[in-house]
């Protein structure tokens, strides 16, 4: 039953529209299954990069898990992830992830880590705690 159901869902979400391409979907789990986890990883200079956050925040594709409507889209099914991953901008060669550490409900840490695509693969550049508001 379970596999039928890992095998059913992403062909509805595509055909019904919601879910990604076959491309992008690569794309997305190749993403998400890069090492860095938002919210808890401090990896090299995030701070530099804020103008590529600020950029895929304005222009970048949305993604989150599950069935989504409106401007976020589903990232469809994919095999691994960061446990505190809730969303994904995307960018052409650049992409986010965002999340955090939560309790009980609420959010203790957020986070976002950084991601470029080489000509053969995507690959993390930095990690960073995003300060409270």
């Amino acid at each position: 039953m379970k596999r039928l159901v890992l095998l059913t869902v992403p062909a509805v979400l595509t055909l019904a529209g919601c879910g990604p391409g076959r491309s992008e979907q690569a794309q997305i789990c190749a993403i998400l299954a890069q090492p860095g986890v938002p919210g808890v990883d401090r990896i090299g200079d995030g701070e530099a990069l804020a103008p590529v956050d600020r950029q895929l925040q304005a222009k970048g594709r949305i993604y989150g898990p599950g069935l989504r409507l409106g401007q976020i889209r589903s990232w469809g099914s994919c095999p691994k992830q960061a446990p505190t991953v809730e969303m994904l901008l995307l960018d052409g060669n650049h992409a986010v992830t965002k999340g955090g550490v939560r309790a009980n409900g609420a959010q203790k840490t957020f986070g976002t880590c950084f991601y470029v695509r080489t000509e053969t693969r995507w690959r993390l550049l930095a990690c960073r705690i995003n300060a409270a508001s």
